[in-house]
């Protein structure tokens, strides 16, 4: 039995001191919104990357995925919801580098600050619209040697996918799809007896050069991997004097894919290292060296329409050959692609990516007592390669007469080669001065310069001389191709930061800074971004401090300030740039098609104009909080409210075509953004342990307010902009259920026409005539003019929660983590939903629940090949996207060691996203798709994992 034996807790919490920009504070004096992350709660996880990890920690962090791919799982960091409808990342420093937060091991950070509002970020000025970042790495620490070495292997079992019917289950709804459509079925009750015989698979066609195959193949489980491992393992040695001390870390990430066979995984090495000296009382010297390699392999015909292939592909196509086939192949392409063929011979592509990392900082402090300086120099030099080779694959009939299908015609190999470095300089100086005990000033000033440049080239070649052997020697003269791109910018800077605190109750602070970027035209190119921000800590009044004593902090605050958005400003497109191509036949490209002479012909071409006015996008944003410490801390809740603006959004102005060149984008869009978050905490200690409760839950939301009359809702769907609505807002038609009989559909054919399909039926779809027109239609195609199209919602995540429990006891620890959003929508891809639709996309288990007069009430309609009249945009299809997930589970024990040679001694069990609850389509995660694009057949399924770990430090 536990005894509870509640102790108070000392104001560790209030003390903490919290990272922020260019410097540090105390929690309890700031007048940000700042949300500080240990390091200790992002290990020990089995998750691919640090992005992952964080997913539902702090309140307005949204972290979204779009595919379980090893090293593509396109992770998202948005602070705060959108701050611009164009590209706006979060700013991620790591020690004051910008780096990919996905590539930094996770077991390298010390504490992670996230900086919310402009009061806390705009001293990032033009870097800072979409919020900031600041990772700490641990440092070297003066002491005797300690070795840290952590080591996690994980079992990650594939989870909501969709399920194979056999081949005698599947064939009665293709048979019944193509008598809704034709009249006539596919198989007579004699073939399907024999799809029903494992004794008898194939058969000589009787009309055609090619066989009749009635087999039964599961192709999900000839071609995917229920089960597949990661592993990741981390080692640390650091040690030495205060006059010199060091920290060398590095680390091992394997992740394996869901294919079965060929290429499918990613791996990544970090190894980094850091070095302080402290020379003497006045000055010390910082280094940091760092280096990254994250790899990925995969199949060049992509990992997507692999998987495409495998949950589509007919189940009576063999995977093999019969052993009568005289064409010499041993895959099966006979009736379709075979994905078990192109897993295998398909060919390969590799992706590497390297990064290199330089720091060096120095420190003089007291010279003057309270005036600190501050330099550092780095460089973070990156390398990127990728070679996809395409090999031809061909799939014939009974003989070599007959070419069924192929792929990779001609074979092709694509190279790309970059190289890029980012420099960052910046000096700063900060002052400290105390004046009658009650009066604190802090003055921070600094410049800073960055440079960026990066150098790539790209070459091509097809119809190689051999189908095993790719070099762009061996490739045809005639199709290689060339290219080269540079992209460069600079910055240049100016920022500062005055903090007062009088007696630790009113507090104040003003920052400033001044951006003045290359992307811009000189008379634009320079911007100021200030932000001031105050605090009232009530709790430290002595009318409250003497009558509410159970409260011990309670601050009140508001911020307001700019930010800007300099990422989305192109490269020097304020000069008439010209483009250099070369003719091609190939339309995909969408380029001029010149032959002279029957040649390829050079040409140059202006394809855009030049946009000499544009200038920063600023986001002007405000922020009221209240922090409260109740019951001797134990106690903490966090409220806040929010609103920004970007009244000077980049957009696409609305010009007549005539033009006849590109409109580029200026200064007249509008996006608001607003929301507001709570965190509430409890921690407690008690004999031999302790526990902690939290809860915290964050909305967002946003409205395009203008957008130069962009107000196209096309024929429905998921509509990216449109002025007077959400981002990503979703339109379609209301239904009112099937149609029952064929009467019913005709007497409504007499009064509406049904434009999406010439004679519905029974089990048809039957949508709703909102405007009264007498036809099912978009209208106008506008909000004002949308027809029988209505508002469905948006696939903006909204009320993101999280829900921690954890407890120590003697040597025991526990913790689980569940994660999720209360509201968000999302569209599944209308080839995806409707079975049939092609005839060689096969229906899953979940369209067995469709129409017919004995399930008149079935979740999908009438089987119907080759036609989506049924599955249009609408309010039935409308994923309800809310779920709450079982998103971390940990439980671990530390033993008890002889310290002289063990410092500490932990085994775990780890579990992520173990289940969820919610109402999507069993066949697909609610996470699928982030918040841009439908969810399709081609998405790479998530994963559960399991996981067995190990931290010892000698």
């Amino acid at each position: 039995m536990v005894h509870l034996v509640l102790t108070p807790l000392d104001a560790q919490g209030l003390n903490e001191v919290v990272v922020v920009g260019y410097g540090t504070q105390k929690k309890v004096n700031l007048t940000g919104s700042v949300a500080q992350i240990s390091g200790d709660a992002l290990v020990n996880r089995p998750v691919p990357n640090a992005i992952a990890a964080l997913q539902g920690i702090s309140p307005g962090v949204t972290i979204t995925r779009n595919s379980g791919k090893p090293g593509a799982e396109n992770y998202g960091l948005r602070i705060r919801g959108f701050s611009s409808a164009n590209d706006t990342k979060a700013l991620v420093l790591v020690d004051g580098v910008e780096m990919d937060l996905a590539l930094v091991n996770p077991d390298d950070i010390e504490n992670i600050s996230i900086l919310k509002d402009a009061a806390a970020a705009s001293i990032y000025g033009a870097r800072a619209a979409g919020g900031v970042v600041l990772v700490t790495t641990k440092k070297s620490t003066s002491g005797k040697t300690k070795i840290n070495f952590s080591n996690n292997y994980s079992l990650n079992i594939t989870a909501r996918q969709p399920k194979r019917l056999n081949s005698w289950d599947e064939q009665a709804l293709v048979d019944e799809a193509r008598f809704n459509a034709t009249g006539a079925k596919e198989f007579t009750d004699e073939q399907v007896e024999w799809l029903k015989n494992p004794n008898f698979n194939y058969r000589p066609s009787l009309t055609a050069d090619r066989w009749d195959y009635y087999d039964n193949t599961n192709w999900i489980k000839e071609g995917m991997k229920k089960v597949n491992a990661s592993q990741n393992y981390a080692l640390s040695v650091g040690g030495g004097k205060q006059e010199l001390n060091y920290l060398l870390s590095g680390s091992y990430y394997k992740r394996d894919g869901v294919l079965r066979f060929g290429p499918d995984d990613n791996s990544r090495k970090n190894l980094r290292l850091s070095v302080n000296s402290q020379i003497n009382k006045y000055l010390s010297i910082g280094l940091i060296a760092g280096y990254v390699n994250s790899t990925i392999h995969e199949n060049s015909y992509d990992s997507g329409n692999i998987i495409d292939l495998l949950y589509r592909v007919r189940t009576r196509q063999p995977v093999f050959t019969p052993a009568e086939d005289v064409t010499g192949q041993k895959y099966n392409g006979d009736l379709q692609l075979n994905p078990i063929d192109i897993e295998n011979n398909a060919g390969t592509k590799t992706s590497t990516y390297e990064s290199y990392l330089g720091k060096v900082s120095l420190n003089i402090k007291n010279l003057v007592k309270g005036l600190a300086f501050d330099v550092s120099a780095s460089r973070n030099q990156d390398f990127y390669n990728s070679r996809s080779e395409k090999r031809t694959l061909i799939w014939y009939g009974k003989s070599t007469n007959t070419i069924r299908n192929s792929i990779n015609i001609p074979n092709q190999l694509d190279v790309l080669k970059n190289k890029g470095y980012q420099d960052n300089l910046t000096g700063q100086f900060t002052y400290d001065l105390q004046i009658a005990d009650k009066h604190n000033f802090k003055l921070l000033g600094g410049a800073s310069f960055e440079q960026y440049r990066k150098d790539e080239n790209a070459a091509s070649a097809n119809s190689m001389v051999t189908n095993d052997f790719f070099s762009l020697n061996f490739g045809d003269p005639a199709s290689k191709t060339n290219s080269d791109n540079i992209e460069t910018w600079a910055i240049g800077s100016l920022f500062g930061r005055f903090n007062y605190n009088y007696d630790g109750k009113y507090l104040f602070e003003a920052v400033v800074r001044r951006d003045g970027s290359s992307r811009l035209a000189p008379d634009n190119r320079f911007q100021i971004f200030p932000a001031f921000s105050a605090g009232w800590r009530i709790s430290e009044e002595p009318f409250f401090k003497n009558n509410v004593p159970f409260v011990d902090n309670l601050k009140l605050r508001g911020s307001w300030g700019q930010q800007g958005n300099g990422s989305v400003l192109g490269l020097y497109d304020y000069i008439n740039l010209i483009t250099s191509g070369l003719a091609v036949t190939d339309q995909t490209k969408k380029e001029p098609n010149l032959i002279f002479n029957g040649a390829k012909a050079q040409y140059l071409y202006q394809r855009d104009l030049a946009s000499r006015s544009k200038t920063w996008e600023t986001v002007e944003s405000s922020n009221i909080g209240i922090d409260a410490s109740l019951f001797k801390n134990r106690l903490t809740i966090t409220a806040e409210y929010y609103q920004k603006y970007n009244k000077n959004m980049l957009a696409t102005l609305n010009l007549p075509s005539i033009i006849g060149v590109g409109i580029p984008s200026s200064n007249v869009g509008e996006l608001k953004s607003w929301g507001s978050e709570l965190e509430i905490k409890w921690r407690d200690i008690f004999k031999n342990g302790d526990y902690h409760i939290g809860f915290s839950i964050a909305d967002n939301q946003n409205k395009l307010t203008k957008y130069d009359g962009k107000n196209s809702i096309g024929s429905g769907g998921r509509v990216p902009l449109l002025q007077g609505y959400p981002l990503n807002s979703i339109w379609g038609y209301k239904t009112d259920g099937y149609f029952q009989t064929q009467a019913e559909a005709d007497t409504y054919k007499t009064k509406v026409k049904y434009p999406f399909f010439a004679s519905p039926g029974p089990g048809d779809v039957k949508y709703k005539d909102l405007d009264g027109s007498g036809v099912i239609d978009a209208g106008g195609g506008t909000p004002d003019k949308p027809g029988d199209l209505v508002y469905l919602g948006n696939t903006n995540p909204r009320y993101t929660f999280g829900v921690d429990l954890g407890a120590t006891w003697k040597g025991f620890d526990f913790s689980v983590f569940f994660q999720g959003v209360l509201k968000r929508a999302f569209l599944i891809d209308e080839n995806t939903l409707s079975p049939i639709l092609g005839t060689s996309n096969m229906p899953w288990t979940i369209h067995q629940d469709h129409w017919t007069p004995d399930n008149p009430d079935a979740f999908f309609p009438r089987m119907y090949q080759t036609s989506a009249h049924n599955f249009k945009p609408s309010d039935k299809w409308v994923q309800n996207g809310s779920y709450i997930r079982l998103k971390n589970v940990q439980v671990g024990y530390t033993f008890k060691v002889n310290r002289k040679y063990i410092q500490n001694l932990k085994v775990y069990f780890s579990g992520q996203d173990l289940f969820e609850s919610t109402k999507v389509l069993s066949v697909f995660d609610p996470e699928s798709g982030g918040d841009k694009n439908d969810v399709n057949a081609q998405t790479y399924p998530f994963y559960r994992s399991v996981s067995f770990g190990l931290n010892i430090t000698l």
